[in-house]
């Protein structure tokens, strides 16, 4: 799985495992999942909407990759059920006890709205509020809430009765902008049904800004302004928070700073009559900074509330959408499914929500949406996340990278203390870049596995786009690093080497010698390193070639199968292991002895495991041809029991886990650029082996990037297109055959349907292991 299976301190909703869609289900319907229009975009194919918070609600989240939020059912503000609605800015750790845990910010997105009778937005220590079974608070009627993905917009509409019994027609839109990496909004638009007075509150709630101490509070009555700093504790990272309320146009308005006598939340408010009818409307412009990428970050906050405010909500939204618009050029479009073509969508969307070109954080479990796993760095990153990215992101993806490399002093300093040589990586990391496994659990000590997971995401990045200069200054001390490591960890044995003492990506057995999944990345990763140092110039230790030579790959010849380690003897295991031979390790082996692996190992998989495991076994049986529909039914195993309604977020596991799990959104995402499309990183080519199920019309693959190149990969029932959009001519192989590729000249090729072979014929298997 990902992780270790530490406490997390966000856990999901507590709901049932969502059930398999039916194939006979009406196009658009889901148990977990609404679909609805959006009044800015009609299209289905991007909005997800909920008309209920019952307990299949599950609030999503907004972010840019530099920061974000959860945010609840009301469309606003800070709420604890059912999950806690987190804000958080990457890289914001602070020091507890012995381990870096990630750290939450204050919850920017309140607006409330009063009648003075009662509050819509919960307020700081105030009784939680807009839920029917809150009397003080009044009660909610024609409720929609609608996440775009496309826009990057969320839309929350009520209707709201106070306890006084008046109406009042909301409308909530949330961004966090994605240009402007500093920025957030939140516009209020309300119509009351009554006349008196209205007071809109824009508030920072520190309810939940736990590991941290406010540092600085101000207010500026002449521009509507307030702010606050507050400090991790332990490790001294300040964020800052400012914000700017815009009242409405044209009406009088009290503006003042929000006081409470219980606790002292940085905030403003407006106070202003309005008649029943007329609509008016509130903005909270909101900059965010961090003492890590600036000097002065509350002037950096300030600043940024101030010119997003004289720019204005409509032409932020324009700027906005626009930048969404620019990344879903590349978009992996699902034919013949509309429910899974929205988790799709979804699922990369929280990935680009959680991450962005020059921030150099990598991605935790849980992305930008809430602090579990403690907000650490994994194997998560390199294995499931960042290939979704490296295919159509690659400018994202070099920063789960450049984090690595900031921190490639730290690892070389924990190899030597651990009695290694080169760079040893850790299990799990956080700011620094040291071991912040927590005390009790073994994962840290053992997981070692995690140093050729980087490498293997390095060279894959160097695959893609071809660039040497990078190769040579940023990756090639790192891949030197894990080489060195790998060497040190060999111990002779007969004629070659064994690696002891370490735990796999199984983690239901430990320690264990020979771990097959470590001993081939650990071979992989010294022929990676020779093979760099030849591109670099510089010459290779030979004996990283004779060690990856003899290093021990476990096979019974009797079963036909790889153990997964000395002495395994077929008991239940964790999560996908030895099936990752296949992919993304790319280990030479006959097909037969690949599909045994899957026969004997799937049944053996703990299915209360987490959830990337299926999508690993349905890349191995797209890539393998295996006769019938198992590369659908396995990636629809992937993500049914895992997906989360209304918004369509993953849960670690079928009952419980990290939630919004990034990781297995990740995995999900890499059946339809790996699996289906059978695409794999070349240095001279690009390569394809596209197939689809039958249960789907077609998949279309946009804007795929490899070395200065886009293409578009169209994948139907009986022929796949390859169109070459943007970049020199190149070669495309596929099923062993090389075809030439130029702009103006699609390539169209047959799409393989092991569907149709005899569920016996593993002939079309033979030739792809």
């Amino acid at each position: 799985m990902t992780p270790h299976g530490s406490p997390s301190d966000q856990d999901n909703p507590t709901h049932d495992p969502a059930p398999a869609r039916s194939q006979h289900a009406p196009p658009g319907h889901d148990d977990h999942t609404t679909t609805a229009t959006a009044k800015s975009r009609p299209d289905t194919g991007w909005t997800l909407s909920a008309t209920e918070t019952d307990d299949d609600y599950a609030p999503t989240f907004l972010g840019n990759g530099y920061f974000g939020g959860r945010i609840p059912a009301a469309g606003t503000g800070y709420a604890t059920t059912p999950i806690e609605t987190q804000a958080h800015l990457a890289g914001f750790f602070a020091q507890d006890g012995p381990i870096e845990k990630y750290a939450n910010i204050p919850t920017w997105s309140t607006l409330a709205f009063s009648d003075e009778s009662g509050t819509y937005g919960r307020l700081p220590q105030a009784a939680r509020a807009c839920e029917e079974d809150d009397p003080e608070q009044g009660a909610v009627s024609d409720y929609r809430q609608t996440l775009d993905l496309r826009a990057g917009l969320l839309t929350t509409q009520a209707t709201w009765t106070s306890p006084a019994g008046r109406r009042t027609e909301l409308t909530y839109q949330v961004l966090v902008h994605r240009a402007r990496h500093r920025v957030a909004a939140v516009q209020l638009t309300f119509t009351p049904h009554w006349s008196g007075s209205a007071r809109v509150s824009g508030v920072f709630d520190g309810t939940s800004a736990r590991l941290t101490e406010q540092s600085n509070k101000g207010y500026d009555g002449t521009a509507a302004e307030s702010y606050e700093t507050v400090t991790t504790l332990g490790t001294g990272i300040t964020a800052a928070l400012a914000s700017r309320l815009e009242p409405p146009t044209g009406v009088p308005a009290h503006i003042a700073e929000f006081e409470t006598d219980q606790v002292q939340p940085a905030g403003v408010e407006a106070t202003f009559d309005v008649e029943a009818g007329s609509t008016y409307t509130v903005t909270k412009y909101v900059g965010v900074a961090s003492s890590q990428d600036c000097e002065d970050p509350l002037s950096a906050a300030r600043a940024a509330a101030a010119v997003a405010a004289n720019t204005g909500y409509g032409d932020l939204l324009v700027e906005h959408e626009a930048a969404w618009d620019d990344l879903w050029r590349a978009d992996i479009e699902v034919l013949g499914d509309p429910v899974l073509q929205l988790q799709v969508r979804a699922s990369m969307f929280y990935l680009l929500e959680s991450t962005r070109a020059g921030v150099n954080w990598s991605l935790s479990p849980c992305g930008l949406s809430g602090d579990g796993y403690n907000g650490h760095v994994f194997w998560d990153t390199e294995t499931w996340m960042y290939p979704a990215l490296l295919a159509q992101h690659p400018d994202i993806a070099a920063g789960m990278n450049t984090y690595r490399q900031q921190r490639l002093a730290a690892a070389q300093g924990y190899a030597t203390r651990t009695g290694f040589a080169g760079a040893r990586f850790p299990w799990e990391s956080a700011l620094h870049g040291d071991e912040q496994t927590p005390p009790g659990w073994e994962m840290g000590d053992l997981e070692h596995h995690i140093t050729a997971d980087v490498a293997l995401a390095h060279w894959q990045y160097y695959l893609a786009t071809g660039d040497r200069g990078w190769l040579a200054e940023k990756a090639w001390p790192v891949l030197q690093g894990a080489a060195e490591f790998w060497v040190s960890s060999a111990v002779p044995h007969d004629d070659g080497y064994d690696i002891k003492q370490v735990m796999g990506p199984d983690e239901y057995h430990f320690p264990v010698d020979n771990s097959v999944y470590t001993n081939v990345a650990a071979a992989n990763t010294l022929r990676i390193a020779t093979r760099a140092a030849k591109v670099v110039g510089v010459t290779a230790d030979p004996e990283w070639d004779r060690v990856a030579d003899g290093l021990r790959v476990p096979y019974d010849e009797d079963l036909g199968i790889h153990p997964q380690f000395d002495g395994y003897d077929g008991d239940t295991i964790k999560q996908a292991d030895v099936v990752m031979l296949q992919y993304p390790w790319e280990h030479p082996m006959p097909a037969e002895v690949a599909l045994n692996d899957l026969d004997y190992y799937v049944p053996r998989t703990d299915p209360d495991g987490p959830s990337m495991t299926d999508s690993i076994h349905s890349i191995a049986h797209a890539a393998l041809g295996t006769p019938g529909s198992a590369a659908y039914d396995f990636m629809r195993r992937s993500v049914d029991p895992f997906i989360r309604g209304p918004f369509n977020q993953f849960a670690e596991q079928r009952h419980g886990g990290a939630f919004t799990f990034t990781t297995g959104q990740g995995g999900f995402l890499q059946v339809f650029l790996y699996g289906f499309s059978g695409m794999r990183w070349r240095e001279d080519r690009l390569r394809l082996d596209p197939t689809l199920p039958p249960q789907l019309d077609g998949i279309t693959l946009r804007r795929m990037l490899w070395q200065g190149r886009e293409f578009d990969v169209a994948i139907g029932p009986e022929h796949t297109t390859i169109t070459l959009t943007g970049g020199p001519p190149t070669t495309v192989e596929v099923a062993g055959s090389a075809h030439p590729l130029r702009q103006g000249a699609p390539l169209i090729l047959p799409t393989r349907r092991p569907d149709l072979l005899p569920t016996s014929d593993l002939a079309g298997a033979s030739r792809r292991t």
